[in-house]
């Protein structure tokens, strides 16, 4: 987390790209896109979408909250997204502008924003 232009893309970039060359699969994506993206899907594209994001070693979601809210089905989304690759026990890498304090405002629900922070940071380090 930080202001703009402090390397958080390149960092995570970097990380995915260092997992990669160790022979795990890492995916990349822009948070706030992909989310909006997931938003307007059919159902079975929504199935799929999950399914792709759940899968890699390392999911690296770049920018979230950069357009401050995202759609409820996409606030869903990532609650699932956190909530599946935490049970399966594999790494994701979020970038955000935005404090966590103000990720209920963002979501629109406190619950699911605290949900989502604990799953985040149980076993997390924090740049």
């Amino acid at each position: 987390m930080g202001k703009p232009g402090t390397g958080k893309s390149h960092t995570a970039k970097a990380v995915a790209y260092q997992a990669s060359l160790q022979g795990l699969h890492a995916r990349y994506v822009e948070a706030d896109t992909a989310l909006a993206q997931y938003a307007l899907a059919s159902a079975q594209e929504q199935a799929a979408l999950l399914q792709s994001w759940s899968e890699p070693d390392l999911l690296v979601m770049d920018d979230l909250f950069l357009a401050r809210r995202i759609p409820e089905a996409a606030a869903e989304l990532l609650q699932a997204i956190v909530h599946r690759r935490y049970k399966l026990r594999r790494s994701i890498v979020i970038t955000s502008n935005r404090i966590v304090t103000d990720w209920s405002k963002y979501l629109k629900d406190a619950t699911m924003a605290t949900t989502i922070l604990d799953r985040l940071i149980h076993r997390c380090s924090m740049l």
